[in-house]
């Protein structure tokens, strides 16, 4: 028999709880953030279909669509592309919950 490794992709980030961030009262005037994901194609076409009408039926100023790639890099670097995109944004949506 063949090893078998399972590899957790849960973040090893801070164990401790944090509250969450204060809702923003609208989006007008605003920069969105749309994270997207290479292994999710029909993703791209909600992301897309997302920041259409951001921009239209809620005022949004601009969309900002962040692609993490392949997530190669060591969790410091991948850490930080997360880091860069939150620093351009007022909000994001990273995905359904589905």
């Amino acid at each position: 028999m063949s090893d078998l490794t399972i590899l957790s992709p849960t973040a090893l980030g801070p164990t401790e709880a944090r509250p969450l961030a204060p809702r923003l009262p609208s989006l007008r005037g605003k920069v969105l953030g749309i994270r997207i994901d290479h292994a999710w194609r029909s993703w791209w076409q909600a992301a897309d279909e997302i920041g259409r009408l951001a921009r239209t039926e809620l005022g949004v100023r601009d969309v900002v669509v962040f692609d993490p790639a392949s997530r190669i890099g060591s969790p410091e670097a991948e850490s930080g592309k997360v880091v860069d995109f939150a620093h351009q944004i007022d909000a994001a949506i990273v995905g359904l919950g589905t």
